[in-house]
């Protein structure tokens, strides 16, 4: 007999129309800070929109101009099919999404003509001598400004994407790869292939050195900005309290926190003697209160915190399996 499938809940459904969101609005966020702030002046910050930038230098000419959003879309649904097939299906249901609404985004950023004259106007600001639509000589200020808006929107778009459980697909799946098949941690190798294809455009685009290094002050930004978003997001405390005002301080964190409290019992390495250790998991919110808190009942309290990635259970959230 056929299993019948269970229906989802409300609850289950609202969970993954807002990943959806999130991966939406982080495509959407990562393809308008690429077009916008980084392809008109050729700041490469790594990814497969560097690649474009480079081929875009070279070949713009035999295709008719733009060649950026074709490059990304191209290697985009290559990468995603070989990670479907040597990464699982798993991780290529989460990037399909992301390899979809991407590229496709690009494209809308970089061909439609308001949102042409508007990179223009934001990359170009007080530039006044071109040739053949190009800037003869962009300044400093304009190359850092849009470096940074970029990785600002990049990086909020990413750290979107992976709050909604979903991926950015693209240089994702090589990273995917190389973690599964050895022992090369992702950090590693993203630093490493956004660090080559940086490299590679100051070979590669004729006087593009400077506009390179601005792109490496992006990449930054970014790191720091899906940090922020998505990692800061997840963050929790644990702390374990030795304290004579245990019972207090547990009545506290029930009553006012409304956050659990587990009791310890151990022994001092020391002295042997038998000691209460009161330990409390609760949010980056909840902690400046507290800390002070203990400090103001019991000031010579031995106080440990730990922060936590991700916490599931009671009071956190549900420990379930991402639709996405």
């Amino acid at each position: 007999m056929a299993k019948i499938k269970k229906k989802l809940t409300k609850e289950e459904k609202l969970r993954l129309l807002n990943s959806f969101l999130c991966v939406l609005i982080g495509n959407l966020a990562l393809a308008f800070g690429t077009a916008i702030f980084l392809t008109k002046l050729n700041i490469v910050a790594g990814g497969l929109s560097g690649i474009g930038i480079i081929l875009q230098f070279h070949f713009a000419q035999y295709f008719g101009g733009q060649v950026i959003d074709i490059v990304v879309l191209i290697l985009t649904w290559l990468l995603w099919v070989i990670g479907l097939i040597f990464v699982g299906k798993e991780f290529a249901i989460k990037t399909l999404a992301s390899s979809l609404i991407y590229p496709l985004a690009l494209s809308l950023f970089l061909r439609v003509p308001a949102f042409i004259q508007l990179s223009e106007t934001i990359c170009y600001y007080g530039i006044t001598e071109f040739v053949d639509g190009v800037p003869t000589n962009v300044p400093i200020g304009n190359l850092l400004l849009c470096a940074l808006f970029g990785g600002v929107f990049v990086g909020s778009g990413v750290g979107l994407c992976f709050l909604g459980g979903g991926s950015t697909g693209g240089v994702d799946v090589l990273i995917a790869l190389i973690a599964k098949h050895t022992p090369i941690k992702e950090s590693i190798s993203s630093f490493f292939i956004d660090g080559t294809v940086i490299v590679l455009s100051m070979f590669l685009i004729k006087g593009n050195v400077v506009p390179s290094l601005c792109g490496i002050l992006s990449a930054f930004v970014t790191a720091l900005l899906i940090e922020f978003i998505y990692i800061g997001s997840q963050t929790s405390y644990q702390v374990d309290i030795i304290s004579e005002k245990w019972e207090e301080i547990s009545n506290y964190a029930q009553n006012e926190l409304l956050r659990g409290a587990t009791i310890i019992h151990a022994y001092g390495g020391y002295q042997g003697d038998e000691r209460i250790i009161l330990r409390i998991v609760f949010d980056k919110r909840q902690y400046r209160k507290i800390r002070s808190f203990i400090a103001q009942v019991d000031p010579k309290a031995f106080v440990t915190f730990t922060q936590t990635n991700a916490v599931f259970g009671e009071g956190f959230k549900t420990n379930k399996k991402s639709k996405i």
